[in-house]
């Protein structure tokens, strides 16, 4: 009876979560938008092509986990997330520089594909907010596993507005990557540690607090979007 009550009171927290994350997708979309006209005021207006790529780029490191994923499944949970948040940053880091490699390591054309892979993240993470308002109600064990681990890290109780900064910061750390990498390829061996380093930090930081988590990710992000601004 008690697992029952301690259920529904989750399903309750769980649906007023997402219907406060829902209202807050208008500024989700206007993160990518606002990055882009910044852009395009300062003369740098977005090359289409290269967004769209920088986009595919993304979508090609989230595929290449699934094999890890499949993998790992098995393991203890901590240790499954710590490889995949490992792989995270090798697997991202690696993408980008390969398909900047393919194509060109122009300063114009990756501040367009930074911001391609930026935009597609936040589609991604909208698409997470509408599935997770799935999971209330729902009793099996992938549900319950589901909600259990959200619960964990207070991000039910979390103010959407902590999701909006956290698409800021790292909207300016993988635009600042692709524009460091696309100075200096080599850089990408620093910048997978610190990308898988920076995810790990953030993940640890929210079970205890979200704003210490949103202060580290925007530190990073902002110093290296600086300096790869710098290096155009």
């Amino acid at each position: 009876m008690n697992m029952a009550v301690e259920s529904n009171e989750l399903d309750v927290q769980l649906s007023k979560a997402t219907k406060r994350a829902i209202k807050f997708i208008p500024l989700y979309v206007a993160v990518p938008v606002l990055f882009g006209v910044g852009f395009t005021l300062s003369g740098y207006a977005i090359d289409w092509k290269a967004f769209g790529l920088g986009a595919l780029g993304w979508i090609i490191a989230l595929f290449l986990r699934g094999p890890i994923g499949a993998a790992v499944m098995r393991l203890p949970q901590e240790r499954m997330k710590a490889i995949m948040i490992a792989c995270s940053g090798i697997l991202e880091e690696m993408t980008r520089v390969v398909l900047l490699a393919l194509t060109s390591f122009g300063s114009a054309w990756a501040l367009s594909i930074g911001q391609g892979w930026a935009a597609v993240e936040v589609s991604y993470v909208i698409i997470q907010i509408i599935a997770i308002s799935s999971l209330a109600g729902r009793t099996d064990d992938k549900a319950m596993q589901a909600k259990q681990m959200l619960e964990a890290t207070g991000n039910l109780q979390a103010s959407p507005l902590w999701g909006i900064l956290e698409r800021i910061w790292a909207s300016a750390f993988h635009i600042g990557c692709t524009l460091i990498v696309a100075s200096f390829p080599w850089m990408v061996i620093a910048l997978v540690p610190l990308h898988s380093g920076m995810n790990w930090a953030g993940v640890w930081l929210a079970t205890k607090s979200i704003r210490m988590s949103s202060v580290a990710i925007a530190i990073v992000g902002i110093t290296l979007l600086i300096t790869g601004l710098t290096l155009m």
